[in-house]
């Protein structure tokens, strides 16, 4: 094979591994994040019963969607009781927030 079909077969590769990343890493059932008013009664009533305030406001600004995923999934697997729309709002609430944002750090 010569150098340049091997290049264009690599290239392809690599294409199509970014598309896959991409569509793996898709935020569409995640959406915009809901209002202040909504993320703040969902953190209330959902959060707190088990983290103070502070860890999750600590937590704001350094996590990515997919890791506030993960984190949320675990935190299902420990008994947290949300709806598939709570999850999703959530995460579009706890991914948007600036670091030290006064919904959750208050």
């Amino acid at each position: 094979m010569n150098t340049v079909m091997k290049s264009a077969i690599y290239l392809a590769t690599t294409f199509l591994v970014f598309v896959i990343i991409a569509a793996c890493s898709s935020t569409a059932e995640i959406g915009e994040a809901p209002p202040k008013s909504v993320c703040s009664t969902i953190i209330d009533a959902k959060c707190i019963q088990c983290h103070y305030l502070t860890r999750v406001c600590e937590a704001l600004g350094t996590k990515s969607v997919g890791a506030w995923k993960r984190s949320i999934k675990f935190m299902i697997k420990q008994g947290a009781q949300l709806t598939q729309d709570e999850q999703n709002k959530v995460i579009a609430c706890l991914s948007s927030m600036p670091r030290g944002s006064d919904v959750v750090c208050k």
